[in-house]
């Protein structure tokens, strides 16, 4: 078995509760080989340890712990095609973890299409999604095709009482047979899965870029026709990366960890259709003036983002950054998406090839005072990542030398 993985302090994923220690240590040997004497060192030693205080200090321990060699930054997502290609067979399963809101899935559709193979995506969680999990396996087993099982931390109970066991009786697949589990990460996920699979463990680029870059490419071509329609997609997509971003800042960026996904985005781009569609009323040109500005932004402050929302002051900061770039003025040459100096800019136009040009050219690090927040807000938030890897490590110490 081989594991490909991003190694993220943001989202390093085993829980440990009380219970299940041997289980843990059975995942960190598989998760981490290569890593597992190195833990039982730190374990012994993490009394002498001196403290990290910078995310410098903290590559720097890193190096000086496991070595120059080690694999923390594998080579995930952007490497599916070679390692399905040449490390996994018909009898080995492909599984995809990624950070909750992460929709690894798109991924495999898209090589599918690309190599002009046929697949089955199942939604895995229900009773009729597990029948059409085995229906779809054993088909393809036979045929040579493709078959993926989505958000599979829904049913690890399944997972382990029938999948594996239906893994174990397929000898004879066809040599073009490839299964794909896609999953959020998950301390429950089943030990025997993880044996006999190849894993990537990933987390979406964070960044305004990155997530805005993610959002218009999930949009089909012929939806971007209209620049009018195409401004309000852009604003959109600001609010939705100002909205994430700020969930790598908590207790500053939002005082909880709130439950957005990219679906929310799509949810919004439906909605502003929706809503225009009800305005126009069979008119064909769309004025930005008689845009339904207030219903959109009833909208999305109460439903599509604000339905995730608890926090008096969280709610506030959402309705202050919708109600300030939701407006006609967002139509004018150079408006600010950021309320500060020598903040971001919209671009003069809204064609397809003009949002994509101005995405291009937005820095990959996002200015921390571009979402709201003061220019201290990166230290504290490197700070509150060294000690949680820290504490991380020793817990994973603990656990291996029990």
């Amino acid at each position: 078995m081989k594991i490909e993985f991003i190694l993220s302090s943001r989202s390093y994923s085993l829980r440990l509760e009380e219970g299940l220690v041997a289980d843990y240590r059975e995942k960190i040997k598989l998760c981490f080989p290569c890593c597992y004497p190195v833990f039982t060192q730190i374990k012994k030693n993490k009394d002498s340890t001196e403290r990290v205080t910078s995310m410098a200090g903290l590559v720097t321990k890193i190096y000086d712990t496991f070595g120059e060699d080690f694999p923390w930054d594998g080579r995930g997502l952007n490497f599916l095609r070679a390692i399905l290609s040449t490390e996994i067979s018909a009898s080995i399963p492909l599984m995809l973890c990624s950070a909750p809101g992460h929709d690894v899935s798109r991924r495999v559709e898209s090589m599918a299409r690309e190599e002009g193979k046929e697949l089955a995506a199942v939604a895995m969680g229900s009773t009729e999604g597990y029948e059409a999990a085995e229906k779809y396996i054993i088909s393809a087993s036979k045929k040579g095709t493709w078959v993926m099982l989505k958000n599979c931390h829904l049913c690890t109970d399944w997972l382990r009482e029938t999948l594996v066991k239906r893994l174990q009786s397929l000898s004879t697949s066809h040599s073009d047979f490839r299964l794909f589990i896609t999953s959020e990460i998950s301390a429950k996920l089943p030990t025997a899965l993880l044996r006999i699979s190849d894993i990537i463990v990933a987390e979406a680029p964070s960044g305004v870029k990155a997530s805005i870059s993610r959002f218009f490419s999930s949009i089909a071509a012929d939806r971007l026709n209209n620049p009018v329609r195409n401004r309000l997609y852009l604003i959109l997509a600001w609010v939705h990366a100002v909205v994430q971003e700020r969930l790598h800042f908590i207790p500053l960026g939002w005082t909880q960890k709130y439950e957005f996904t990219e679906a929310d985005a799509i949810h919004g781009l439906d909605v502003i259709d929706s809503l225009i569609e009800d305005a126009l009323k069979g008119r064909m040109q769309l004025d930005p003036e008689k845009l339904p500005w207030d219903a959109i932004r009833s909208t999305l402050c109460k439903g599509v983002f604000g339905g995730r929302i608890t926090e008096t002051v969280d709610q506030e900061f959402l309705d202050n950054l919708v109600q300030r770039i939701f407006v006609t003025k967002c139509y004018d040459v150079n408006f600010q998406l950021a309320d500060v100096e020598d903040g971001v800019t919209l671009p003069e136009g809204s064609t397809s090839k003009e949002i994509f040009s101005w995405i291009d050219r937005l820095p990959s690090r996002t200015p921390t005072t571009w979402i709201g927040l003061g220019n201290d807000a990166e230290k504290t938030r490197e700070l509150t990542v060294v000690e949680s890897v820290e504490k991380k490590i020793c817990a994973i110490g603990n656990i291996v030398c029990i």
